[in-house]
Formats: structure tokens, sequence, C-alpha cells
């Protein structure tokens, strides 16, 4: 009797303690800013998943896609890592042929992947897009963020995407808002995507660009705000460099700094200070590489109790966001609460 009372009170603990999204999911009134989930690093490779399908069904709470915009070819938007399509993307145009057709497609397809999953599952739990904008905008050719915002919005549907207007809601700014009243709910934002972007690392490296895609959509963000447009924003301005202090300084300093209420950086270096700043203000805060904290874990495949070990522990350090290139699907749809 007692080795069997002991084996049933081994068998709950490592329940719980390999399963955080059981006690999140309790508190439905948990933000987005108050859960930490698992983001994949290049959803849209096919050595990561086969299928984009595979990705979002994966239950990861934040998917990367590494956009190009082919100003003067084919005046296409690319998926891939290097210039041109090179993606798990289908060219599939229902949801059950999602796993077949042909593969490595432009972004319209990506976002129509998106849009069928979606429909399918009107009810799924908040998915951040991190979108990374490879070589930046070009407003002169056809791909500003005003055109960006269209396609966006006609791909996935006006409704399924939570709009930097909705959180500002009545105060000055994103910062204000999101300092004052923090997020929405994670149980409120089901069915919708929040959708990061952020300078590339080829435009960071440009030295004929000196206009990062950060600091243009910030810029579109405060023009539409202005106008009383603000609505037809689909996407938050996202600063890529961790930085124990506040960051928006320079040129996104100014009048730039309250619209960015979303950070991104290397877990390390995150881990290395202090996130107090980003934590006391709400902020969203994604960790990338979270594997190479010390002690480093696998990039792709550690123990599922390593993973939820060192999503907690990023999560007590403060992320929103903890990513990685795990695939497990036991990994990648944890949750916790964040610290």
């Amino acid at each position: 009797m007692k080795r069997f009372v002991l084996a049933a009170v081994v068998a709950l603990t490592a329940a719980f303690s390999l399963s955080p999204t059981a006690q999140a999911a309790t508190r439905a009134d948990a933000s987005i800013a108050g859960v930490t989930g698992v983001g994949v690093h290049n959803a849209y490779v096919q050595s990561t998943f086969p299928w984009l399908v595979d990705a979002l069904e994966s239950g990861a709470s934040m998917l990367e896609l590494d956009i190009w915009q082919n100003f003067l070819g084919s005046r296409a938007y690319w998926v891939g890592h290097d210039p041109g399509n090179a993606n798990n993307c289908s060219s599939a145009t229902t949801f059950a042929a999602l796993r077949s057709g042909s593969r490595n497609q432009s972004l319209p397809a990506c976002l129509r992947n998106l849009r069928l999953w979606h429909d399918q599952n009107p009810n799924h739990a908040p998915v951040i897009l991190k979108l990374e904008l490879k070589n930046g905008f070009d407003g002169r050719n056809g791909f500003g963020p005003a055109q960006f915002d269209a396609l966006l919005t006609n791909a996935l549907g006006a409704g399924a995407i939570l709009r930097p207007a909705e959180v500002k809601g009545s105060a000055a700014t994103l910062d204000a808002a999101v300092r004052a009243n923090g997020w929405p709910s994670r149980e409120s934002l089901r069915g919708r995507f929040v959708v990061l972007v952020e300078t590339g690392a080829f435009e960071a490296g440009n030295p004929l660009d000196h206009y990062d895609t950060d600091l243009e959509y910030a810029d579109h963000l405060i023009s539409l705000n202005a106008a009383g447009n603000l609505a037809g924003a689909t996407m938050f301005t996202t600063v890529n460099g961790a930085s124990a202090t506040d960051p928006r300084t320079g040129e996104r300093g100014g009048a730039r700094a309250p619209w960015y209420v979303t950070f991104d950086g290397n877990a390390s270096t995150w881990y290395a200070g202090s996130t107090a700043f980003y934590t006391a203000n709400n902020y969203l805060l994604v960790m990338v590489d979270a594997h190479n904290v010390a002690p480093a874990i696998d990039a792709r495949n550690p123990t599922v109790q390593q993973a939820t070990d060192r999503v907690r522990q990023l999560a007590a350090h403060g992320a929103t966001v903890v990513s990685s290139d795990w695939t497990n699907p036991q990994i990648v749809s944890l949750t916790t609460p964040r610290s």
C-alpha cells in the first residue's frame, strides 16, 4: 500500500512539474503579458516543421517568419532565411490540403495557410507572429507599412488581428495604455494573432539603409494616430536588442519612444541583467536562443523536463516568450505564469 501511495505521489508530482499549462490556464484573467509561452525560431523552415500547419498545431505561443520584399524583381514578398522563397508554406487553398501541394511559397500563400488554420480553429489560443523584415519597407515601390497593413488585414481578416488601437484605447499612447492598463487577457484573445515587426539582420547591417523597419513603423503609428486612423495599424513595432535599461534612446527615443511596448533580444543577455523595467511596465518581452542560457541545453531536442525548467527559469526573469528551435509539442505548448 505504501509503495502504491508513493508511486501515485511521484506520478502526480511529475505531472505538475511537466504541465505548467494546467496551472496558468486556470487564470482566465491572466493577460498575454502575464503568461510566459514558448516561441519557435524560424518556424517556416522545412527541417523544423514539414508544413506551416504543423507549426500552428504544435501549440506554440509564438512563430517567427523571415520576410524579404522584392522591390525591383517579381515585386513579391518572399519568406525565407535568404532572398527567395524557401519555406514550409503550402500552395493549398483548403484546410484539408495544408499538408500537400507545393511548398516554398510567397508571403500571401503563407498567410493563407494561417487563415485556413484559423478558420478551422476559431477559438485557438492567441498566436504571436514575429515578423523579421530582412530588408525593410519601401513605400516608394508599394512595399510600405500601409501596404503591409492592408496585406495582413486582407489575408487574415480584420477581426483576427489584435491591433495597437485596441490596446491603446483612450490613452494618449501605447506606452501610457500598457503602463496603466496592461494587455488584454489571453482568454479574451482567443482566435487572434498578435503581430510583432522588427528590423531584420540584413537591413540592420545595410550601410545604405538608415531608416530601419521598427523606426519606420513607429512613425507610421504616430502618423495614423495623429490622423485618427490608428485602427488601420496591424503590428507592434519591436526593439531588437536586450538591455537592462530603457533602450528607447537616440532614434528610438523622443516622440517614437511611447509607441514601443514590445521588446526582443538574446536570452542570455536578458538573463545576465535586470528586466525589472519591462515587467514593471507590462511590456512584452521575447527572449531568443533560450537554450544557450547557462547551463546550455539542446537547441532542438532537450528533454521535456529540461525545457520546462528553462521556461520557468526565464519566466521568473520576466520573459513573455521563451524562444528556441524546439519543436516537441509537449515543450512548445507549455505556458506558465510570468513572474
